[in-house]
């Protein structure tokens, strides 16, 4: 097999570029490279045409217009005029399909980077540097519309008929002196290359800045979002964040600037190259005209052949702009490689379906067991998780608690098959977990994350994106609704379902964080009407107020019947209702059991439950009988708690 043709680097992103426009839209293609034909060609004929209507003149005037010479001349004429009228009006249609293939692959590069990234099964790779960079370059952030491809292409259909034209000029004038024609066809050639060199040299600083443009994105869009707004004023940090964006933008950019500057040698050289060729190009030419060697009509030819060769320049922004903007497609459409360990399946292409997820699968029977399992995420040097063994029997409910950065939410994303184990492994009803597939077991799960998603569209989107293949069941999106107490409050908006759950748009409403809880919590509820058998709770009642949370508990064991349920919570007076309980501490079970096994224990279980029964006590101030809890006791006193914390 040959050895693959090595490409400069410096041509690198173009060569991508053109290689990508075949797969936005062929046709667009055809027809821009038969226009960018026609166009190169165009000034060359003319040109040519132009040189022979000068050198008809003479003769026609010493005819006369109606000698052959003269009616030669004036065929000469037609034909320059038909030309140079093509010459005006071809030029802006293909600099109009230009943009359309432009835009068409900036919207194909953005499709790649969604299937490339939001292909994988896990989420690893959304916290690679690299990633971000080349998204960041999709979203046309950075450098503006000098990062954009659109800009790359709009810049190709001006310097590559400019190429050719000057490449045509330089064969004209091998009819002349093959050895200048040759001179002129390298000299182009290493002008340009060494030009887009330092313009690829440019492109890549400016790709390489992107994590420190991220910052200063992220400083930016602090200022001109709601969210922060409140604290931003509050503790008058606008100043600050405005200065903090200036200084961080200037530190990443100047260098790209001060690149950007042209060595003075290399402009130097390739200009006093190009300047000494010129004048023996020239002076050739006078010398033959004067002695005889061509006529009137070579020497109009080959000047016109000259100013081609000399029309195209290597310095212009055009050039510079196909160098930046071209760079970072490479970047994007390695997206699918980089981000292929980010997952088992390959993503799909863009644009295309999603693959159908096996149906009738048998139901859960056995347990979920994890298996010695580690979790160490990418870039870090700690554990998450270590030597986890824990049964999570189906149809059974399990609590899950421990301190801050235990791992309990590190063991939901396993669970879900988000990342996978660095060590164990998982089974389903014994079966490899990174064995099955993603999706179907996805279907099979439903999860309220402690960070839930807030999405800005409407109430019946929120919900049934629980499970999309089921989205037009509205008695089931009405049953999910209902169970997690949000219903009321749906058919109280204006706009009821389709209301957009954001201030920001003029049929939207903003939410409290306990509502926009009940909202997620009936989106997980719609994917357990929906045939999800594992149903996990992160913290599920965080943000809702003491009475909506007795109400959602009050129904916890109505609402996880029949599920295998994983409840993770920090509010010890609603654990006692799951059927076992684990202990996470840094990353290990440290216990297990029953609520009233744990406390007979007397170990990290009973001080955490202990801990929160006693501001409870009457140092707290309570109106009703002090309570006062000393050591381990049995459930009577959850009872006592949960009444004093409804009274409270």
């Amino acid at each position: 097999m040959s050895p693959r043709l090595r490409i400069p680097p410096a041509l690198a992103g173009t060569v991508a570029l053109v290689r990508l426009l075949p797969r936005v839209s062929r046709t667009k293609t055809a027809w821009g490279l038969a226009g960018l034909l026609i166009v190169s060609v165009l000034p060359t004929a003319a040109a040519v045409a132009i040189g022979l209507l000068i050198g008809a003149v003479p003769d026609a005037l010493r005819d006369g217009v109606s000698s052959s010479a003269g009616r030669h001349l004036f065929t000469l004429l037609g034909v320059t005029a038909v030309l140079v009228l093509l010459q005006q009006s071809v030029p802006p249609l293909v600099n109009a399909l230009a943009d359309t293939l432009g835009r068409d692959a900036d919207r194909f590069l953005q499709q790649e980077a969604l299937a490339a990234v939001g292909g994988p099964d896990r989420v690893d790779h959304l916290s690679d540097p690299d990633v971000l960079a080349a998204l960041r370059v999709v979203r046309g952030l950075g450098l503006a519309e000098n990062a954009r491809p659109s800009q790359a292409v709009a810049a190709l259909a001006y310097v590559l008929p400019a190429w050719l034209r000057a490449l045509a000029g330089a064969a004209v004038l091998i009819a002349f002196q093959w050895w200048l024609g040759l001179l002129w066809l390298v000299v182009w050639p290493l002008a340009v290359h060494f030009m887009q060199r330092e313009y690829f040299r440019v492109g890549a600083l400016a790709f390489g800045q992107s994590n420190a443009l991220r910052e200063a994105e992220y400083l930016r869009d602090l200022a001109v979002t709601s969210g922060p707004a409140k604290e931003l004023r509050l503790w008058g940090m606008v100043g600050w964040l405005t200065e903090r964006f200036e200084t961080t933008w200037r530190a990443a950019m100047e260098p790209v600037w001060r690149m950007r500057r042209p060595r003075a040698r290399l402009i130097a050289s390739t200009t006093g190259m190009l300047g000494a060729v010129n004048l023996l190009s020239y002076g050739l030419l006078a010398w033959a005209a004067v002695h005889g060697h061509i006529g009137l009509a070579a020497l109009a030819v080959y000047t016109q052949a000259l100013m081609l060769a000399n029309n195209y320049t290597a310095f212009d922004d055009q050039n510079a702009q196909l160098a930046f903007a071209s760079a970072a497609v490479p970047h994007v459409l390695a997206l699918r490689e980089r981000t292929a360990d980010g997952g088992r399946q390959p993503a799909a292409a863009a644009g295309s379906p999603p693959a159908p997820v096996p149906e009738g699968e048998a139901p859960l029977a056995g347990a979920i067991r994890c298996h010695e399992v580690a979790l160490r995420y990418p870039g870090t040097e700690r554990n998450a998780l270590r030597r986890i063994d824990l049964t999570i029997p189906v149809g059974r409910s399990l609590a899950i608690v421990g301190d801050n950065g235990a791992g309990k939410s590190s063991l939901v994303k396993l669970l879900c098959g988000l990342h996978a184990p660095t060590g164990g492994r998982i089974e389903v009803d014994g079966r490899d977990l990174g064995e099955l597939d993603p999706r179907a077991w996805r279907r099979r799960i439903s999860v309220l994350f402690q960070d839930f998603a807030r999405y800005h569209l409407s109430v019946a989107d929120n919900i049934t994106l629980g499970a999309p293949h089921r989205a037009g069941d509205r008695e089931l999106m009405r049953t999910a609704a209902e169970r997690a107490g949000v219903l009321p409050l749906i058919e109280s908006f204006p706009h009821g379902w389709d209301t957009v759950l954001s201030p920001e748009y003029s049929r939207g409403t903003d939410l409290s964080g306990g509502q926009w809880q009940r909202i997620a919590l009936a989106r997980a509820l719609f994917a357990v009407q929906a045939g999800a058998e594992v149903l996990v709770l992160d913290e599920p009642t965080a943000a809702l107020d003491i009475r909506s949370e007795a109400e959602i508990y009050d129904r916890f064991l109505e609402l996880t019947a029949g599920l295998t349920t994983v409840l993770i919570s920090h509010r010890f007076s609603t654990v006692r209702r799951v059927d076992r309980i684990v202990v996470l501490d840094h990353g290990e079970v440290v216990e297990e059991g029953s609520h009233d096994e744990l406390m007979a224990l007397g170990g990290k279980y009973a001080r955490m439950f202990t801990l929160q029964a006693e501001r409870f006590s009457a140092d707290d101030g309570l109106p009703d009988t002090p309570l006062t809890v000393k050591g381990p006791v049995n459930g009577t006193v959850q009872d006592t708690v949960e009444a004093e914390a409804g009274r409270a």
